[in-house]
């Protein structure tokens, strides 16, 4: 049947499921991903932020 093996009785309050922590380098990379991503959304609507919105027209030169 499902529902797995129980291994024992576990002191109160202790999860079954250990998450690791990253590694600094992943989290490093991570930020400066996340960095660039906003940075460059940031970039793209003061270029096309009018347009996006409709208060401007592309073909209005």
């Amino acid at each position: 049947m499902a529902g797995g093996g129980h291994a024992g009785p576990r002191p109160h309050g202790a999860h079954p499921v250990h998450i690791h922590p990253a590694r600094p380098m992943y989290r490093f990379f991570a930020t400066g991903l996340g960095a660039a991503m906003w940075f460059f959304l940031m970039y793209r609507a003061k270029k096309d932020g009018p347009v996006l919105l409709g208060w401007k027209h592309p073909f209005d030169h």
